[in-house]
């Protein structure tokens, strides 16, 4: 998981997964990793298509 702070777009929490490549209209962006995920990787491409399908979700981050 990656944030992006800000700047020359607006303030991201990017999950990645696969072959990605961050960019905007105005060109590539750079983020912070800040989160890798070790568990329960295959429910992923689902979390993926509920957020293309159905829009933003809510999210916690919890640590254990």
């Amino acid at each position: 998981i990656i944030l992006y702070p800000g700047g020359i777009s607006e303030t991201e929490i990017l999950l990645a997964y696969g072959s990605v490549h961050f960019a905007s209209k105005v060109g590539q962006l750079a983020g912070n990793h800040f989160i890798t995920l070790t568990s329960n990787l295959d429910k992923l491409p689902e979390l993926g298509r509920v957020a293309l399908w159905e829009g933003a979700q809510k999210i916690m981050f919890s640590l254990d």
